[in-house]
């Protein structure tokens, strides 16, 4: 299914405003439909609110309605997504001509405590590595690789393509097209990660996880030729990915299952950062390898610095050698 269903109730510019998204991932153009939904609901409460047009959104509207989320208990977090979100749309109504200025600047941003990086201990590391290795599958050690040893988005792992991969025994390169952000660029691959997906493109096409051989993918999905009759992207899908995840957790034991429960996919992304810059990375050149760069190619160190923040526990460690 996919990640958001336009509704019959949905108001026309709401409507409008997604067909502009095509690009975005899913889940993103999920979220703003909500928050958007949410604010429309709330203006049909107020004097003159519905039927919903964009000319509503006024200062004195959206203060009342950031005023709403607040006395809900709605967390900083939440308020700022929603803002985004917001703002996004008032910029969407002002290049359609029915908004002459962007009312969501003059809302005061929400401050938003910085949330502990994800950085997996030695044991997470050693459950998760161990556990890929006794499934004995060259597709799932691949998937693995590319989200544990170079750090790539769930989506990106998805979308890889064939045609974007140059590999051989002794070294490999990948490029990533149309990542988030629609941006692009090309990384070299660890030695452990160019060899898992070495060893899965070169399976034997009789072999039973072997890739469909008439697809562009790298992973493909089990409907993959059902899928290209009807013109649909064959790929193995980002929730089919997070549905292997599970599978694989779900592998550990007794003991070592409460240790890796929560940890997620894009947990390795993070962790990949905090190992990059363990091992002496600069920011600049984790930010350029992972993708986290303005829109004129520029490294976004800000987003990159979030990855890498020290943690408590690391701060707590720190602590016993204070000097008095």
């Amino acid at each position: 299914m996919p990640a958001y269903t336009l509704r019959d109730d949905d108001p026309e510019s709401l409507r409008a405003f997604v067909a502009t998204l095509g690009r975005r991932d899913p889940k993103t153009v999920a979220a703003y439909l909500a928050t958007l939904r949410d604010l429309v609901a709330w203006l049909a409460t107020q004097p003159d609110g519905s039927p919903f047009r964009p000319n509503l959104l006024t200062v004195t509207a959206l203060e009342g309605y950031f005023d709403h989320l607040a006395a809900e208990g709605r967390q900083p977090r939440t308020r700022a997504r929603a803002l985004t979100a917001i703002s996004r749309f008032c910029k969407w109504a002002i290049d359609d001509g029915q908004l002459a200025r962007n009312p969501a600047h003059a809302i005061e941003r929400p401050t938003v405590p910085t949330l502990s990086p994800t950085e997996l201990t030695k044991d997470q590391r050693s459950i998760l590595k161990t556990l890929v290795e006794r499934q004995d599958s060259r597709r799932l050690t691949a998937i693995f690789a590319l989200g544990y040893w170079a750090g790539l988005r769930i989506s990106e792992v998805a979308t890889l393509r064939v045609d974007h991969c140059v590999l051989n025994q002794r070294a490999g390169a990948i490029t990533i097209v149309g990542a988030k952000g629609g941006k692009t660029r090309t990384i070299d691959l660890h030695n452990e990660a160019r060899k898992a997906l070495y060893a899965y493109l070169n399976l034997n096409a009789s072999e039973a996880e072997a890739r469909e051989p008439d697809s562009p993918f790298v992973f493909t999905s089990q409907r993959a030729a059902a899928l290209r009759r009807r013109n649909q992207p064959d790929n193995l899908s980002a929730r089919g990915i997070e549905h292997l995840w599970h599978q694989l957790k779900t592998q550990a034991s007794h003991t070592s299952w409460p240790l890796i429960q929560d940890v997620t996919f894009h947990d390795l992304r993070h962790d990949f950062a905090h190992r990059a810059r363990a091992a002496g990375w600069t920011l600049e050149a984790i930010a350029v390898y992972l993708g986290h760069q303005t829109k004129d190619g520029a490294p976004a160190i800000a987003t990159t610095a979030r990855y890498t923040l020290p943690t408590r526990t690391q701060i707590r460690e720190q602590l016993t050698s204070l000097p008095g």
